[in-house]
């Protein structure tokens, strides 16, 4: 039933998901699903928690252990050992990062690779068997980088929080028939004439920056945004202070999930990700913007892009 459904998904969308769908699919009747998911709500729940076991778990590699040669080497080693520990103790602190850099880009990838079911994952804190193993082994990987619980469980939240919301808006691009770069190329020249046809001097900076505002990949965007967290969440790490610091106040975990499948066109407006834009009514003063400006709309204000 859950391969069945997730099929569904792939072919069709969330949106087409329903109890019945999935009965017609398996040639019964939805009654007999019920058996199974108290809800269409408990499917769902149970369809996220199949596809994060998609994601291969993270493993930070263990600090080397010197084999035969090393045995051998006698007063040389001795001699080489400073600088040998230094090295290696610098190659294990970097270590942690790319692997949290790399299981980033793998969730993002799983995600991408199942339409707009990540959807799913907004304000849900999956439970399932899968999240639960992805949770620990990630854990694993930043406590033992030496970064204080508190910060490795918000660091986690907030990055799965990124990883979501970027999948989300390629799916709600491809949607919009942007599947490439190439597609959301003649959109984003759109937003870039409107926003350098804004009155300079009431908006000089958006003005100046038209350019920078619609450049870059939805890749190099997703990887400067991942490159951001785990910068500084490497500020913390190869600390002793397992329980953390800072300010009061319980940990939760927004997401256990962190998108590279065919490529969206997640190229950003504001943050990124490429997101529709919408400028709401009394957003710009009457008379604040040129008749002949360019009209933007069609899209959202409320998926954090900040415009």
């Amino acid at each position: 039933m859950i391969e069945t459904a997730l099929r569904l998904v792939d072919r069709d969308g969330l949106d087409a998901l329903s109890m019945r769908r999935v009965a017609q699919e398996l040639g019964t009747g939805a009654a007999s699903l019920y058996a199974y998911f108290a809800n269409k709500d408990e499917l769902l729940e149970q369809l996220l928690d199949r596809v994060i076991g998609e994601i291969p778990l993270p493993v930070a590699h263990p600090p080397r252990v010197g084999g035969d040669a090393d045995d051998q080497a006698g007063d040389q080693a001795e001699a080489q050992g400073a600088g040998q520990a230094a090295g290696q103790a610098a190659a294990q602190a970097g270590d942690w990062a790319a692997v949290v850099k790399r299981s980033c880009w793998d969730s993002r990838a799983v995600f991408l690779a199942h339409r707009d079911l990540v959807k799913v994952a907004r304000a849900n804190i999956p439970v399932g068997p899968n999240s639960l193993r992805y949770t620990e082994a990630m854990l694993a990987v930043l406590r033992g980088a030496g970064i204080p619980d508190k910060i490795a469980a918000w660091g986690m939240d907030q990055m799965s929080l990124v990883i979501v919301a970027d999948a989300i808006e390629s799916a709600i691009h491809a949607s919009h028939g942007r599947q490439t770069e190439a597609d959301a190329e003649p959109y984003l020249a759109q937003v870039r004439e409107y926003f350098g046809s804004l009155p300079a001097d009431r908006f000089p900076n958006l003005v100046a920056m038209a350019p920078a505002m619609t450049e870059g990949s939805g890749d190099e965007r997703f990887a400067f945004a991942i490159d951001l967290m785990v910068d500084g969440l490497a500020r913390y790490a190869g600390g002793t202070n397992t329980t953390g610091g800072g300010a009061a106040g319980p940990v939760v975990l927004e997401s256990v999930v962190l998108e590279s499948a065919a490529p969206v066109a997640a190229v950003a407006v504001a943050d990124g990700a490429g997101s529709d834009i919408a400028v709401a009514d009394g957003a710009v003063p009457d008379g604040a913007v040129p008749e002949d400006a360019v009209s933007v709309v069609g899209g959202s204000v409320v998926d954090g892009d900040g415009i």
